[in-house]
């Protein structure tokens, strides 16, 4: 049977199971995730099972995880229990996996694992995987719709096990595991940092959220247009939006668009302004020395000057290059300044 054809049947079996009598055997079973290794393998790798106790008769299940997708990328998920299995739907931080048994047979009674789900690290610290939504069909196809408050939290370390910060990124390399090991910065995977890649938008947010813990003075502050519910960097830009760090152009945030050094140098003061640690006043001369400051744009002369003034930014091999794009290792090594400055 194709995949296609599978989740069919499998969408099909639980849709047509809601016209029929609910599982009264529902309130009685319980369902935990467990962690297989108490820390990632080798790999990167962390495996969870789904675990249930008290089960009765369960024909097919269809299972909704939350992960923290900032921290863990989801690989895989497989049953060990006879029959078949959907392919994966993978939505912002969340997976869903569904699998039923195969002709006349029982559904499976007593304690049992359901399910396996296999994440990579790609950040560091703790990390929170939690079931969403789970639906149990018995081999009468009777269905029920569960909200387990059933979670657990893993714990990633991807932090200096980067493997391309080699002599090229030794500048930054020290910048880089400081911040992952706070979890302020994660990798991408494979055990890269990939140091060169341009950081988005939304995520240079989520970083100054993380670096600074800032919080949103409103409950619900709303957000841009262009900021889909449900994304990893949401609730980061929806507080960075409360505090007047991300103001957005008018049409949007552009969240996955590509950050120029001056707009980050932008948000990098509005964050220090919003809790207070305000830069030196620039006197108007710090950018002098700079070939190309007449590239720097009228709105961010300011905010330049100041992190030049405070030897924040020092910068590039031609100058300040405000239109470039900031990539992973330069705003790395930026944050590392202000969290040290703060520190003396």
């Amino acid at each position: 049977m194709s995949r296609k054809l599978l989740f069919g049947f499998l969408i099909c079996l639980l849709i047509g199971a809601q016209g029929l009598a609910p599982a009264r055997a529902a309130a009685v079973q319980s369902f935990a995730l467990k962690a297989i290794t108490a820390s990632p393998a080798a790999d990167g790798s962390i495996k969870i099972e789904l675990q249930g106790k008290n089960l009765a008769d369960v024909y097919a299940f269809d299972v909704t995880l939350s992960y923290d997708a900032g921290k863990l990328r989801f690989k895989e998920a497989a049953s060990s229990i006879a029959g078949m299995s959907t392919e994966p739907i993978l939505t912002d931080g969340q997976v869903r996996f569904a699998h039923t048994k195969i002709g006349k047979t029982a559904g499976v009674s007593g304690s049992a694992t359901l399910a396996a789900f296999t994440f990579e690290e790609i950040g560091t610290g703790s990390a929170k995987v939690a079931i969403q939504d789970l639906k149990l069909v018995d081999s009468k196809l009777a269905m029920t719709e569960l909200h387990p408050d059933a979670g657990i939290s893993v714990l990633a370390s991807a932090a200096g096990k980067f493997s391309d910060l080699g002599a090229k990124w030794s500048w930054a390399a020290e910048s880089i595991n400081y911040l992952a090991s706070h979890g302020i910065v994660g990798g991408t995977g494979n055990g890269k940092y990939e140091p060169a890649q341009s950081v988005k938008r939304g995520d240079l947010i989520l970083m100054l959220v993380r670096a600074f813990n800032l919080k949103s003075p409103q409950t619900d502050g709303g957000n841009f247009a262009d900021v889909p519910k449900g994304k990893y960097y949401y609730d980061a830009i929806a507080a960075a939006k409360a505090l007047g760090i991300a103001t957005g152009d008018g049409a949007g945030f552009k969240p996955e668009a590509a950050v120029s050094r001056q707009e980050m140098m932008v948000m990098i003061d509005r964050t220090l302004h919003a809790i207070g640690k305000e830069l030196p006043e620039p006197s108007g001369k710090e950018l002098d020395g700079f070939a190309d400051k007449g590239q720097v744009a009228d709105y961010a002369a300011k905010s330049v000057a100041a992190l030049v003034k405070a030897g924040i930014v020092k910068g590039g091999t031609v100058g300040i290059e405000p239109a470039k794009s900031t990539n992973r290792a330069e705003m790395a090594v930026i944050l590392y300044r202000i969290l040290m400055l703060q520190q003396q």
